[in-house]
């Protein structure tokens, strides 16, 4: 296993290691939702960047449309390497389900951003973030690779989903709170059906992991 894909893999599962678990319940001015974790995986914490976002009384809407839609073309691009790098045929199908989800709710958005006006502008690119994530996924393979999607996709789903939530709730312009409203649900979905199965796939990495 190439020590770049090493690193990330222990940042990323020491990030999902310090948030405690709950119910999914509306956000308030200054925390994320508890979303319920199965008890053998740990629970994810939201990432830093989304909380400062996300607190205070109002979610700017030009952050807003900023941080989803990297996320969104994020889940694109990494859902299409999956589709080709998977080992598991769930994830392979996960990830084909993350193309086409997410190319829809990229389309929404920008039908949103049309009706808020000019002044908005939907990014087509990855910022730095997600390129070293992807880049993280070109470099892994095999066992690792399906690990690091796994882990990657719920740190993701997590981000994307409080993102919405808390928009839905305190965004300060209307269409993209309808489109926050709209297909927040659905990438909570995205994050319960990814534990479901690092439930039966991480098990199994674990042990590959420590044979290496």
């Amino acid at each position: 296993m190439k020590k770049p894909v090493v690193a990330a893999l222990a940042a990323l599962l020491l990030a999902t290691t310090v948030a405690a678990c709950g119910r999914m319940e509306r956000s308030t001015s200054t925390t994320a939702t508890d979303v319920v974790v199965p008890s053998n995986l740990p629970p994810v914490e939201t990432s830093s960047d989304v909380l400062q976002v996300i607190s205070g009384d109002t979610v700017s809407s030009r952050q807003f449309v900023e941080m989803a839609a990297r996320a969104n073309n994020f889940e694109i691009a990494a859902g299409t390497i999956a589709e080709q790098k998977a080992q598991d045929p769930l994830l392979k199908a996960y990830g084909r389900r993350m193309v086409a989800d997410h190319t829809m709710m990229g389309l929404a958005m920008n039908n949103k951003a049309v009706l808020a006006g000019p002044q908005y502008t939907v990014p087509v690119t990855l910022d730095a973030k997600h390129e070293a994530m992807i880049d993280q996924l070109n470099a892994a393979s095999g066992a690792q690779f399906d690990q690091l999607y796994i882990m990657q996709m719920r740190q993701s789903h997590k981000d994307t989903y409080e993102l919405l939530n808390a928009f839905s709730d305190r965004g300060d312009e209307s269409n993209f709170q309808e489109l926050a409203q709209d297909n927040k649900q659905e990438v909570y979905n995205h994050l319960v059906e990814i534990d479901s199965i690092a439930e039966r796939v991480m098990p199994s990495m674990t042990e590959t992991n420590t044979s290496m």
